[in-house]
C-alpha cells in the first residue's frame, strides 16, 4: 500500500498501535502529524520515527480537539485520513467508577473522536478522504472484572462509526479496527504490576482462540488498509483484529 502525498493524522501515536501505525505511514510515503499529550513526547517521537510533523494537544476538551485539528490542517494544506486512535483504559468495578472516571473515559474514547471528525469534515469531504476509530473487542463484547466504562465507551464508538458511515456515505468512507488484547503499555504495566508478569501473559493467551496476543504491526497495517484506495467499497465496518476472541466466548 503506497500513500505518496497522503496527508494524515494520527491521535495518541507517541506509543503503542499508534506510533506503529504513523511509522507505516511514514514509511509508505504520507506526510503525517503525529499527536501526543506533550510536546516533548511528540518531538521525541518524530526524532524517533524520523520524519512527520508533532503536534501534541489536550483531547479532553473540545478546544483541544478543535485546535489539533486547525493546526494539522495549517500545516499539512488539507487532509485525506483522521486516524482517531487515542484512548484511555482506566477501569474499576462498578462500585469503583465514580463520575470522574466516567467522565474522563467519555471524553477522551468517545466525545474526541466525534469532535474531532466534526471540526476535519469540510477538510475530509474535500479530499474525499475517510476516518478509521481505533476501538476495541471490548465494544463488541462485554467482559468482567471492572472495564464496564471502557466496554461502554467503545460500544458506541463502534456505533458512531456506522452512523457516521451512513451520513457519509458517498463523501467521506468512515470505518473502525477492532483489537483485542495488544502487547502494549495497556497490558504490560498491568502485568508488572500483578506481581506475575509471565502468568498474566499466559492468561490473556489462553483466552484469545488463536492462543497467543496480538502486536501493535498487526492491528497497524489493518488501520492502513482501511484507509487505503484497497478499501475504497469499505464504510461502515468494525474490523477486528483479534484472533477469534469476539466471534465468542
Amino acid at each position: 500500500m503506497r500513500f505518496s502525498g497522503k496527508r494524515v493524522i494520527v491521535t495518541g501515536s507517541t506509543r503503542g498501535i499508534g506510533r506503529e501505525t504513523a511509522r507505516l505511514f511514514l514509511e509508505a510515503g504520507a506526510n503525517v502529524v503525529i499527536h501526543g499529550r506533550t510536546q516533548e513526547s511528540v518531538d521525541e517521537t518524530v526524532s524517533d520515527l524520523g520524519g512527520g510533523r508533532g503536534l501534541p494537544a489536550d483531547l479532553s476538551t473540545l478546544e483541544g480537539c478543535r485546535e489539533l485539528i486547525d493546526s494539522a490542517l495549517d500545516h499539512l494544506g488539507g487532509l485525506d485520513i483522521l486516524v482517531n486512535n487515542a484512548a484511555v483504559g482506566d477501569g474499576g468495578t462498578i462500585e469503583e467508577s465514580d463520575e470522574a472516571l466516567w467522565q474522563a473515559t467519555m471524553d477522551i474514547n468517545l466525545r474526541a473522536p466525534f469532535f474531532l471528525t466534526r471540526h476535519a469534515l469540510p477538510a475530509l469531504r474535500a479530499s474525499k478522504g475517510n476516518v478509521v476509530m481505533v476501538s476495541s473487542v471490548s465494544g463488541l463484547m462485554g467482559h468482567p472484572g471492572g472495564i464496564t466504562v471502557y466496554c461502554t465507551s467503545k460500544g458506541g464508538l463502534n456505533n458512531m462509526t456506522r452512523a457516521m458511515a451512513l451520513e457519509l456515505a458517498g463523501e467521506v468512507r468512515v470505518n473502525a479496527v477492532a483489537p483485542g488484547p495488544v502487547d502494549t503499555d495497556m497490558h504490560r504495566i498491568p502485568a508488572r504490576e500483578s506481581g506475575d508478569e509471565d502468568g498474566y501473559f499466559t492468561d490473556i493467551n489462553a483466552w484469545v482462540p488463536m492462543g497467543r496476543i496480538g502486536t501493535v504491526g498487526e492491528v497497524a497495517r489493518g488501520i492502513l488498509w482501511l484507509a487505503s484506495d484497497d478499501a475504497s467499497l469499505a464504510t461502515g465496518i468494525i474490523l477486528s483484529l483479534d484472533g477469534g476472541a469476539g466471534a465468542g466466548h
